[in-house]
């Protein structure tokens, strides 16, 4: 519970709301089936239950990943955007400092309070250390690749060949990161076409033992 409190915290989202939600659904499905299987009689919607309250409970849990995917994809995205104006900035005669607090300006909620530490850890500390920490928070080779580059640029300067390999590195992330886009889309396509083949045999199923049960009732009243 506790791990699963950490991860909402870190995705900004309210445990308690979630655990209230959750806990109003299932109250709700509960008692459905509950008053459906008694007026029916149709006892096997117990197990029913049972079977779609755990099916639930694991697609309510398992839906954080896929919002920290997209989060994350979605920081990697605004990161590519970013380091786009720090060439610009680079190109045009700023130094790299100089450009990281250009970037703050620019950046979401999210980027910028990345930047703004990546800035103040700047002041106190003139090793590479900050870029790793902040390439890190991506968990991402090439961002790590990138940023230590960032770093180079700043003991050679502008003119040197760090700002090319920055440049290939750059350009190397965001070609990456446009096919991981279009393979997640594809993925997502896939997954609902999965999720309704199964929502479809749910269905079936609920269905198929609803006859039987009315046949097997009819058959005992003959």
């Amino acid at each position: 519970m506790n791990r699963l409190k950490e991860r909402l915290i870190r995705l900004n989202i309210s445990f308690k709301k979630e655990l209230i939600r959750y806990i109003i659904i299932v109250l709700a499905l509960a008692i459905g089936f509950t008053v459906a299987a008694l007026l029916s009689k149709m006892w096997f919607l117990f197990a029913i239950m049972g079977v779609t309250l755990l099916g639930f409970t694991f697609f309510y849990v398992s839906r954080y990943k896929g919002i920290e995917d997209k989060r994350r994809q979605n920081d990697l995205l605004e990161f590519v955007n970013l380091f786009a104006f720090f060439r610009i900035y680079l190109k045009n005669g700023f130094n790299v400092y100089v450009a990281l607090k250009e970037m703050i300006n620019f950046a979401n909620a999210s980027l910028r309070e990345m930047l703004q530490k990546l800035v103040d850890e700047i002041d106190e500390d003139k090793s590479v250390e900050p870029f790793i920490r902040f390439a890190k928070e991506f968990n991402n080779l090439l961002v790590e690749e990138m940023m230590v580059s960032v770093y180079q640029i700043i003991d050679d300067g502008s003119d040197s060949n760090h700002l090319v390999q920055f440049e290939l590195i750059y350009d190397k992330f965001s070609e990456t990161l446009q096919k991981e886009r279009l393979n997640a889309k594809d993925k997502g396509l896939a997954n609902l076409t999965v999720s309704a083949l199964i929502g479809s045999a749910y269905l079936i199923t609920l269905v198929t033992m609803g006859i039987i049960s009315i046949l097997g009732e009819m058959m005992h009243g003959l």
